[in-house]
C-alpha cells in the first residue's frame, strides 16, 4: 500500500531513461530501447496509464456522467454536453467512446514485448499484468458505455484483416474483461507505487465489474439472477471484493480530507490519479468548473449580504454545476425524538413539529422564478425556536458539509456563504442579471476543492489527485452482491461500514431486502457524488428490477429517477421558510427523458459501423 506521488515515480523512470533520451532525438527511440530495459518499459507502462484510466478520471470526467442524474445541476443546462444525454437529443452517430484502439494497442505492445524480453521472471510478470488490467480497464470503459467491443488480443500488423467484429453481446465482452483482471490479481504484486495498480487494487476494480456484467446477463431480455453464470458472478463479487478489504486499507474518518490535498495519501485510498504542481495548475482540475465567480460589487449591487472580507476577490472561477435539492434530501439527519433513526431532513419528528407546510411563504420573502413550480414549500411554526438552518444541519449526515456548501455552512475559502434570498452567493445574483457563474441550486461542491493558496484561479499552480477506487466503494459493491443473492444482514453490515464512518450516522438496521434495498441505494449515491457511478448504479439498478428500483421488472425498465426534474431551494432571509421548486433553471434543464428500451446502452456511432459492417448490429433501437 504504498503511496507516492506520481511525479515521483516519472522522476524516478526518467532518470534511468535519461542517457538514451539524451542521446537520441524522441521520435528515434527504437522498441529495442524500451523494451530491453526494466525502466524503460516502466515508463511505457506509466504513460499508458495516462490515456486508459482518464475514461474513469480527469478533467471532469469524474463529474460529468453526475450530470447525467440529479445530483447535480449543470449551468445553462450544457455542462459537458450532459444536456445531450438527458434530453435524449443524441442519435445513432453519437460517439460514447467506441474508438479506444490506440490503448489497446499500446496494452498489446506491453504484454507481447515484455513476455519476448529477456526481463527477470518477477519483473515480467507484473508488467504483463499490468497491461492486461489496462487493456480491461481500456474495454471495461467501451463495455459499460455500448455493451459490445472489439477484441484484440495481439499488436496488430499491415498484413492482419482489420475488418474485426465487436463481441455477440455485453456477456461476451465481459467475459474477456474479467479473465483478464482475474489474470491481473494472479499476478500484480501487493504493493505499488500511487498511480500503479496492486493485486488488492486489481480485485477491486473486478467486483465492480461483475456487478455490472451481472445487470447485463442476457441482453436485452431481463438477467437470470437464478442462472448458475449469474450466480457465479455474484460470488466472485464476494471474492474480490473481500481481497481487497484484506490488502490493509483503513476506512477514513475524514471524509472531506480524503479528496482535499488534507489526506490525499488517505488509507483507505486504493488507486488514485495523482497530479504535481509542477505542470497542474487549478483549470485544469475540476474546482475551476465547481467554484462561483462572485463580488462584493455584485453582492452590494443585488442588495446581498454579508459581504466578503477578504482584501482580494476570492471567488472568480466558473462554476459550470452544483448539487440539486434532490441530491441534498439523500443526506439524513438523526431524529431528535429517536436518536437511534436517521431520516430525510423533512421527515424526522423536528422538522414535522416545527414547520407548517400548510402555509407558503409570501412573495415579498421568497420571490418566484418564471417558469417554475412549486413542489413543497413551508413556514416555521409560531413559537418555534428552529429555523430551517437548524432543521436542514443539526444533526445531518457529516457527508453533508464535507461535501456541498450550503447557505451559512461552515466557512468556504475563510468566507460566510449565504445562498438565501438577499444572499451573497444565492442563484438570485444570476436571475436578476447581478452575476453570471454561480449555483442555479443555491448549493455549491466542497468536495474535491483544495484549499488552494491564494484562491481557485486560472494560472494558479496546485497539486490534485482522483479518487478511483476506494475501500468504502469495495464495502459498497460487496453490500450489492450481498443483495443480490438476498442476504439483507450481510448487505447492511456492508453498507454501515461507509454510513457510520463517513456519515457518522446511526447504522441501518433494515431488516427485510426490500429496506435494505432503499439504505443501500441511498447510502451509495451519498458516498460515492462524484465519483463517475451513479448514472452507471442506476442503470445496474434498472436492470436488476424489484427493490433495486422501485419494485419494477428486471431488464429494461423505466428508471424513474433518471426522468425526474432537478429541485431548487430558495430559503427566506430570516430562515423561517423555504420554497422548493422544479422548472426552468434555463436552457435544457426542464427535460429530462430516459427511453428505456435504448438507454441502456449508448450506440456504437453509426461512423463506425459504415466503415466496418462487422461492428455491427447497432445497439437496440438506435
Amino acid at each position: 500500500m504504498k503511496k507516492l506521488f506520481i511525479f515521483t515515480i516519472v522522476l524516478l523512470s526518467v532518470s534511468s531513461c535519461q542517457k538514451i533520451f539524451d542521446t537520441k532525438p524522441l521520435d528515434r527511440v527504437s522498441q529495442d530501447d524500451v523494451w530491453t530495459n526494466v525502466a524503460n518499459a516502466q515508463t511505457f507502462v506509466y504513460n499508458t496509464y495516462a490515456d486508459v484510466m482518464k475514461d474513469f478520471a480527469g478533467g471532469d470526467l469524474t463529474s460529468v456522467t453526475d450530470a447525467y442524474t440529479t445530483n447535480t445541476l449543470p449551468f445553462d443546462g450544457i455542462y459537458n454536453g450532459s444536456a445531450k444525454v438527458f434530453n435524449e437529443t443524441i442519435n445513432n452517430t453519437y460517439d460514447a467512446g467506441f474508438d479506444r484502439f490506440s490503448n489497446i494497442r499500446a496494452c498489446n505492445m506491453i504484454i507481447e514485448k515484455v513476455g519476448a524480453s529477456g526481463f527477470a521472471d518477477a519483473d515480467k510478470q507484473a508488467l504483463i499484468a499490468e497491461g492486461k488490467f489496462l487493456r480491461a480497464m481500456t474495454y471495461f470503459a467501451v463495455a459499460r458505455k455500448m455493451g459490445r467491443i472489439v477484441w484484440i488480443d495481439k499488436v496488430l500488423t499491415p498484413g492482419d484483416d482489420f475488418n474485426l467484429p465487436t463481441t455477440a453481446n455485453p456477456t461476451a465482452s465481459y467475459n474477456y474483461i474479467i479473465k483478464d483482471l482475474e489474470d491481473a490479481v494472479a499476478g500484480l504484486p501487493a504493493t505499488a507505487l500511487a498511480g500503479r495498480v496492486s493485486k488488492f487494487a486489481a480485485a477491486a476494480f473486478l467486483s465492480e465489474v461483475c456487478l455490472e456484467a451481472i445487470a447485463y446477463a442476457n441482453y436485452p431480455a431481463a438477467p437470470n439472477m437464478g442462472d448458475a453464470a449469474v450466480q457465479a458472478l455474484v460470488q466472485k463479487v464476494i471474492t474480490n471484493a473481500n481481497t481487497a478489504i484484506s490488502g490493509g486499507y483503513t476506512m477514513e474518518t475524514d471524509y472531506q480530507g480524503m479528496f482535499s490535498d488534507r489526506k490525499s495519501s488517505s488509507p483507505e485510498i486504493i488507486f488514485g490519479i495523482y497530479r504535481n504542481s509542477i505542470n497542474t495548475t487549478c483549470e485544469g482540475t475540476p474546482m475551476q468548473n465547481s467554484f462561483p465567480n462572485v463580488g462584493n460589487s455584485q453582492v452590494a449591487t443585488y442588495g446581498g449580504s454579508p459581504l466578503f472580507v477578504a482584501a482580494t476577490r476570492v471567488f472568480e472561477a466558473w462554476l459550470q454545476h452544483g448539487p440539486t435539492q434532490n441530491m441534498a434530501d439523500a443526506y439524513l439527519v438523526v431524529d431528535k425524538a429517536d436518536p437511534t433513526k436517521a431520516l430525510p431532513w423533512n421527515k424526522t419528528s423536528q422538522y414535522l413539529a416545527a414547520v407548517d407546510e400548510s402555509k407558503s411563504p409570501s412573495v415579498a420573502d421568497i420571490p418566484h422564478a418564471t417558469g417554475e413550480t412549486v413542489v413543497k414549500s413551508g413556514v416555521i411554526r409560531p413559537g418555534s425556536t428552529e429555523t430551517i438552518w437548524s432543521l436542514s444541519n443539526v444533526g445531518r449526515d457529516a457527508r453533508w458539509d464535507a461535501s456541498i456548501v450550503s447557505d451559512s455552512a461552515s466557512k468556504y475559502f475563510g468566507e460566510d456563504v449565504t445562498t438565501c434570498i438577499k444572499g451573497n452567493a444565492t442563484r438570485w445574483l444570476k436571475l436578476t442579471g447581478n452575476a453570471y457563474y454561480v449555483s442555479l441550486s443555491n448549493l455549491y461542491w466542497r468536495k474535491g476543492i483544495y484549499n488552494v493558496s491564494p484562491r481557485v484561479y486560472v494560472g494558479i499552480p496546485t497539486n490534485y489527485h482522483y479518487v478511483l477506487m476506494r475501500l468504502g466503494r469495495v464495502y459498497l459493491n460487496l453490500a450489492e452482491a450481498y443483495l443480490l443473492k438476498g442476504d439483507a444482514g450481510s448487505a447492511v453490515t456492508a453498507l454501515n461500514q461507509t454510513r457510520v464512518t463517513h456519515g457518522q450516522l446511526p447504522p441501518s438496521t433494515a431488516s427485510t431486502l426490500a429496506a435494505a434495498w432503499t439504505d443501500y441505494k441511498l447510502e451509495r449515491r451519498v458516498d460515492l457524488t462524484l465519483e463517475n457511478d451513479y448514472y452507471w448504479s442506476l442503470l445496474r439498478w434498472g436492470r436488476y428490477g424489484g427493490g433495486a428500483n422501485y419494485g419494477n421488472a428486471p431488464g429494461n425498465s423505466d428508471i424513474p429517477d433518471l426522468n425526474e426534474l432537478p429541485r431548487v431551494t430558495d430559503i427566506s432571509k430570516d430562515r423561517k421558510s423555504f420554497v422548493t421548486v422544479q422548472g426552468a433553471f434555463f436552457s435544457a434543464n426542464n427535460v429530462r427523458v430516459f427511453s428505456r428500451n435504448k438507454r441502456y446502452l449508448f450506440p456504437i456511432a453509426q461512423g463506425f459501423i459504415d466503415k466496418n459492417s462487422n461492428f455491427g448490429p447497432q445497439n437496440p433501437n438506435w
